[in-house]
């Protein structure tokens, strides 16, 4: 058995995975672990030129999606896939009924919300470092998307200096580079600024007390993430007010 120790990333195990599979290693010998769990690579194939190793680019975006999901059944999955495109069927992905392609198309679906939740409920605050101004977020994503989803924030926002902070890590860009960092508390980010009642006039300026459903409401505008967000502070009274309207 084969105890493949992998850093929590697409790059790490694509790595791992091309040498395996290049080795014919079948997904039944391998036990991925993430790397902060201290397993050893035991048994490995000798190096081989995994390059010269033809991966469909359907399975790469499938893969590059999957692995930022939190969940470390991902690698085995996606290994499994792999190793099927090489020696079974190399048009598995068209099969939407296969169980393995299916449950890594809900891990896709799942990370791709993430990323559109991510680009919908960031909101800056502004502060002041050495003088200068700097705008900072928390935001606090389900799945390892802080790469995947931050440089929308950069296209959109290039103009400022910028810091978005996560527990699962933070991005930051100068106007020029996005960068990287470790995750972050909640209580590095400041919790109010002067654009707070903007927000509020505006979410209040955009409800539409006629087509209130709570539930749906809330599967779009998750709960947990109302304390980040200062329109949130009037759902509950735009809810009384439109119930009584209804009644």
């Amino acid at each position: 058995m084969i105890h493949a120790s992998v850093e929590n990333n697409f790059e790490s195990w694509s790595s791992a995975a091309r040498r395996f599979l290049s080795g014919g290693v079948p997904p039944g010998q391998i036990v991925w672990t993430d790397e902060e769990q201290g397993s050893l690579f035991t048994d490995s194939p000798a190096s081989t030129n995994s390059t010269a190793l033809s991966v469909p680019p359907a399975f790469v975006k499938l893969a590059e999606a999957v692995s930022c999901f939190d969940d470390s059944s991902k690698w085995p999955l996606l290994y499994r896939i792999l190793f099927r495109l090489k020696t079974e069927n190399r048009h598995l992905l068209e099969i939407e009924s296969d169980a393995d392609v299916r449950e890594a198309r809900i891990m896709e679906k799942a990370v791709n919300r993430d990323v559109h939740k991510f680009h919908a409920f960031v909101r800056f605050r502004r502060v002041e470092v050495e003088a200068e101004e700097l705008f900072v977020a928390w935001h606090e994503p389900l799945h390892l998307t802080v790469q995947r989803a931050t440089p929308f924030f950069a296209r959109r926002f290039g103009t400022m200096k910028f810091s978005i902070l996560t527990p699962n890590g933070c991005a930051h860009w100068d106007k020029k580079t996005m960068t990287y960092s470790e995750p972050a508390a909640r209580t590095m980010a400041p919790d109010a600024d002067d654009t707070e009642e903007f927000w509020r006039v505006y979410y209040r300026s955009i409800f539409n007390p006629f087509r209130l459903k709570i539930k749906a409401m809330k599967k779009e505008f998750p709960v947990r993430h109302w304390p980040t967000l200062p329109e949130a502070s009037l759902i509950p009274e735009l809810i009384r007010e439109a119930q009584s309207k209804g009644s």
